[in-house]
C-alpha cells in the first residue's frame, strides 16, 4: 500500500501542470482599493516625529480633464492648512501640489516616487472654508498608481498625506 501512495501522486501533479486553458488568455481585473490609508514608510522617511491631522481636508470632486484630474479640496475644520506646491518668486503655481507617487503592488499601495521640482517649491495656505483646486498628472510609465498632497495644520506638529486621485 505504501508503495502505490507515491505511484498515485506522480500522475496528479502531471495532469495538474497540464491544461488545455492558456493563462496568459485570459484578462483579470484588480479591484484596487484607492483609499488604503498611505504607505507607512512615507512617514518613517519624510514625515517622522508628526502627529496625523486633526483637520483632514475634503475631496469634494475628482474630475478627469484631458491627462490631468482636477481635484476640489476644501478645508472644513477652524485651523488653516498649508502645502508645498510649484512656485518661486517669479513663478506661482499653487495649483501644482507636491505629488507622493504610490504604486499598486502585491495587493498593497506602495511608497514609489515624490515630486521634487528644480524651480523651486513655495508654502500655499487654505484657510478654514476656502476650498482650492489642485491639477493632478500621473506618470507615462507607470500603471496602477495613485497621487497623494501633503497638508500640515499651521502651529501644530500635525501632517498627513492625503489621497488626490487614483489613475483609473
Amino acid at each position: 500500500m505504501r508503495k502505490m501512495i507515491p505511484l498515485l501522486l506522480i500522475p496528479i501533479f502531471c495532469f495538474s501542470l497540464i491544461s488545455d486553458g492558456a493563462a496568459e488568455n485570459t484578462r483579470v481585473r484588480l479591484t484596487i482599493p484607492p483609499e488604503q490609508p498611505p504607505d507607512p514608510a512615507w512617514r518613517r522617511e519624510f514625515f517622522q516625529g508628526t502627529l496625523p491631522l486633526k483637520n483632514r481636508p475634503q475631496i469634494v470632486s475628482r474630475k478627469p480633464v484631458k491627462d490631468e484630474v482636477h481635484v476640489i479640496v476644501k478645508n472644513t475644520g477652524k485651523t488653516t492648512l498649508e502645502y508645498y506646491a510649484r512656485g518661486s518668486d517669479d513663478i506661482a503655481e499653487p495649483e501644482r501640489i507636491r505629488l507622493y507617487q504610490e504604486v499598486f503592488r502585491r495587493g498593497l499601495w506602495r511608497k514609489s516616487r515624490y515630486d521634487w521640482c528644480c524651480f523651486g517649491k513655495k508654502k500655499y495656505s487654505v484657510l478654514p472654508s476656502q476650498s482650492i483646486k489642485l491639477v493632478i498628472d500621473f506618470s507615462d510609465d507607470e500603471r496602477g498608481e495613485r497621487m497623494l498632497g501633503n497638508f500640515r495644520e499651521v502651529g501644530t506638529n500635525r501632517s498627513e498625506l492625503v489621497v488626490l486621485a487614483t489613475e483609473p
